[in-house]
């Protein structure tokens, strides 16, 4: 899989990584996605197991089997089959080992708080991803846009910030890096659009993040990039 995702386009890729329990399923997992020339690892540290989903539960979505880069396979498809294969723990060490392992730039995401991500930098992190998987995880934790600025000013732009979760406009995007992130995640939106209309969907998503950012830019005073990271939000 791996080497198809990469044979499909030419611009830079990254390979995100749920821990496993087995090592050395994880060495196959790293070494695989260097060897099809992805350019950094993205370790997920907020899937040790999965949340309770009940829109799944309610729309009857079942994997398909088998569910692939797991040490479990599953059974008929329930999301929570996918427990026994992930990592329970994830710290420091972890980081540290998909660093080694891999030899390439490793992203943190999955992070809500300043303590864990200067962790993460001090384990060697090349950039931290504040995300909470798009609230499907852990209802009732914070929205990342609330932890946002706290965790932007403990780490004092040591690595760059990825920000994720609740995009919907390019509005959103302004207020993220206004409040400290460096670059702006989709993914919600980007699969409704492919839902809809394949990659011209895709497409279309992202042209009108950008038109709606450039006005939302023009109303503030904000030229480029670096002046909305200047701007003020009240």
């Amino acid at each position: 899989m791996n080497i198809q995702v990469a044979s499909a386009s030419t611009g830079p890729k990254w390979f995100q990584l749920y821990l496993q329990t087995d090592d050395g399923v994880n060495r196959e997992l790293l070494s695989r996605a260097k060897a099809a020339g992805y350019k950094a690892i993205v370790l997920t540290v907020d899937s040790t197991a999965t949340g309770n989903r009940e829109a799944d539960a309610r729309n009857k979505f079942v994997f398909p089997l088998p569910f692939g880069n797991l040490v479990s396979k599953g059974t008929g498809g329930d999301i929570h089959a996918l427990n026994a294969s992930f990592a329970r723990k994830i710290d420091a060490k972890s980081v540290e080992f998909v660093i080694r392992e891999s030899g390439l730039p490793v992203i943190v995401k999955g992070i809500s708080h300043p303590d864990d991500a200067l962790l993460a930098i001090s384990a060697g992190a090349s950039a931290i991803q504040i995300s909470n998987h798009g609230g499907r995880q852990l209802d009732g934790s914070p929205a990342t846009f609330t932890v946002l600025p706290a965790i932007a000013k403990a780490i004092d732009r040591k690595v760059p910030i990825i920000f994720d979760s609740g995009i919907r406009r390019g509005q959103d995007v302004f207020k993220a890096l206004a409040s400290g992130a460096d670059v702006v995640g989709l993914g919600r939106p980007v699969y409704y659009g492919l839902a809809l209309g394949g990659w011209k969907g895709v497409l279309s998503v992202l042209e009108l993040i950008n038109k709606e950012l450039s006005m939302v830019m023009q109303l503030a005073g904000a030229q480029t990039v670096e002046d909305i990271k200047g701007s003020m939000l009240i």
